[in-house]
C-alpha cells in the first residue's frame, strides 16, 4: 500500500513538474519573441516564470528526488555498521520530521499573512507563490512518515 502510494506521488510530482516545465519553456518562448523580435516586451511572463519555477522546485524536490539522491553530509553514516546507519537514519528522518510539524503552524501562518499582498504585475495573491512551500512542507511529512515506517522493516536496507 504505501509503495503503491509512494509510486503514484512520484508519478503525479513527474507529471506536474513536466507540465510546469512545458508551461515554463512556452512562457519563456514567449518573453523572447515579444521582447526581441516585436521589440515590445511582456512584464507578466516574468513573473509567471517565477512562480512556475517556485512550485516545479518545491514540488519536484519532495516528490521526484529521492532521500538518497538528496546532497548530504555521510562520512559517518558511511562509516558504521548496519544496525548503526539504521539508527543513524531514524534519528534524522525523526528529526526532520518533528521540525517539520513544529514549524508547519508557522508556515501555514505565513501563507494566511501572505493573502494581504499582490504579485506586481497580474496582482495575484502571495499565496499563490508561498503556497509551494506550505505543499513541499506537507510532502516532505509524508516522505519522512513513510521512511521511519519503511526503516522500522526488517527489508529497511532495500528501501528505495
Amino acid at each position: 500500500m504505501i509503495n503503491k502510494f509512494g509510486k503514484f506521488a512520484t508519478r503525479a510530482g513527474e507529471v506536474f513538474c513536466g507540465l510546469g516545465f512545458a508551461g515554463l519553456f512556452i512562457v519563456f518562448v514567449i518573453q523572447i519573441f515579444f521582447r526581441y523580435v516585436l521589440n515590445d516586451p511582456l512584464s507578466w511572463t516574468q513573473e509567471i516564470a517565477g512562480v512556475l519555477y517556485v512550485w516545479i522546485v518545491c514540488v519536484g524536490s519532495a516528490t521526484i528526488v529521492k532521500e538518497r539522491e538528496h546532497v548530504s553530509f555521510d562520512l559517518v553514516y558511511e562509516s558504521v555498521g548496519s544496525h548503526k546507519r539504521r539508527f543513524l537514519a531514524l534519528l534524522g528522518t525523526g528529526f526532520i520530521l518533528i521540525v517539520l510539524l513544529l514549524s508547519l503552524y508557522g508556515n501555514y501562518d505565513y501563507i494566511a499573512f501572505t493573502a494581504r499582498q499582490k504579485t506586481p504585475t497580474l496582482r495575484l495573491p502571495m499565496t499563490v507563490v508561498f503556497s509551494a512551500f506550505g505543499v513541499f512542507m506537507v510532502l516532505l511529512i509524508v516522505n519522512s512518515a513513510i521512511r521511519i515506517f519503511r526503516l522500522m522493516r526488517s527489508d529497511w536496507d532495500r528501501e528505495p
